[in-house]
This record gives C-alpha cells, sequence and structure tokens, in this order.
C-alpha cells in the first residue's frame, strides 16, 4: 500500500516537473554524475589546520592539488608559503582511514626558516634545520586515536622521520632519513 502510494506520488511529481528538469533527470542518473536517490554520501575525510582554522574535505581516491596542499599547509606565522612534498597528505589521509575517522587535525605543515629560528630561542624542541622548513614534514592528529598508536601506525609506514609528542598530542612525520624520536 505505501510503495503504490510512493509510486502514484511521485507519477504525479514528474507530471509536473518541465521537460529540462526530466531531461537532466534522465542524464544525471544514467552517467551516474549524481548518485540515485536515498543512496548514501561519499565519506569525506575533513582536514583542519589548526593555526589557520580552514578545512578540506577530501573524497575517498581523491587527492588535494598541489598549489591547495602548499596553501593548506604554509606557515601559519608568516603566512608564507612553499612546495610541500606530495606524501605527506595522503599520509594524512591514510591514517585517518586506518582509524576509520573522517577528520585529521593538522598542527604544523611548512615553517619558514625564521619562525623556526624564533621557536628554538624561545626553548622549543624543534631542529635546527628542520624537515619543516624544507616542506618535506607534517605533525598531526587523529580525533580519538591515542598518540601511542598513532605512532606505532607512522613507524609501521617507514616513510621518513618519525617524533613521538606525547605531551602535545601529535605525531611528527617527515620524508627524510627513517629514524625515531620522542619530544615533549
Amino acid at each position: 500500500m505505501v510503495a503504490l502510494l510512493l509510486a502514484s506520488t511521485v507519477a504525479r511529481a514528474e507530471q509536473y516537473q518541465s521537460k529540462k528538469d526530466r531531461e537532466h533527470a534522465a542524464k544525471t542518473t544514467s552517467t551516474g554524475k549524481l548518485p540515485m536517490v536515498g543512496t548514501k554520501p561519499t565519506r569525506l575525510t575533513n582536514l583542519y589546520n589548526q593555526w589557520t582554522n580552514e578545512w578540506i574535505a577530501v573524497a575517498p581516491g581523491e587527492t588535494v592539488a598541489p598549489e591547495l596542499a602548499n596553501r593548506f599547509l604554509r606557515d601559519h606565522y608568516t603566512s608564507s608559503s612553499t612546495t610541500m612534498e606530495p606524501k605527506l597528505l595522503p599520509t594524512v589521509l591514510a591514517a585517518a582511514a586506518h582509524f576509520h575517522s573522517d577528520t585529521a587535525f593538522i598542527v604544523s605543515g611548512f615553517r619558514h626558516p625564521k619562525f623556526n629560528l624564533i621557536l628554538r630561542k624561545k626553548g622549543h624542541q624543534v631542529a635546527r634545520d628542520s624537515q619543516h622548513t624544507h616542506g618535506n614534514a607534517v605533525d598531526f592528529r587523529i580525533p580519538r586515536v591515542t598518540t601511542q598508536a598513532l605512532h606505532k601506525w607512522a613507524k609501521d609506514q617507514h616513510m621518513g622521520g618519525v617524533g613521538l609528542y606525547l605531551d602535545s598530542g601529535f605525531v611528527h612525520m617527515d620524508t627524510g632519513p627513517v629514524r625515531y624520536w620522542n619530544g615533549e
């Protein structure tokens, strides 16, 4: 009975659609460009830059354009950017997917050498020639995932340097030589 009512309601609604709307509906459902009504939407992974308060939503299998990645991971202090290592954001997205999270928080991407020097002078634990200053590193965290679990996953990737920052609650990953360390 409900199906019959629904079918008659749909038929009446189609009766009042313009020819152009009917043609558009036929094209989009046959080519698959738009999902059919009632289908589950694609799950997006949201990247959030904690310093700039910017978001990027990425669909599964989608890549972030290099220009967008460079701007998104820019130095928040000087607002300058550089060419970022292309492996970084896909690695963050892979971590989010591994832990079934729809969000990843970026703590740090590119760090301008001047800002890096300021942090060193203030006593922060940053390397003199940090991979961040070359666009080869990202610090991030995944909500509801322990820093230790994320650290273990990062080490298993064998991509480069992995730093564990328990007090700050994030993991550092870079594309330099494989090495591990603990920070604050």
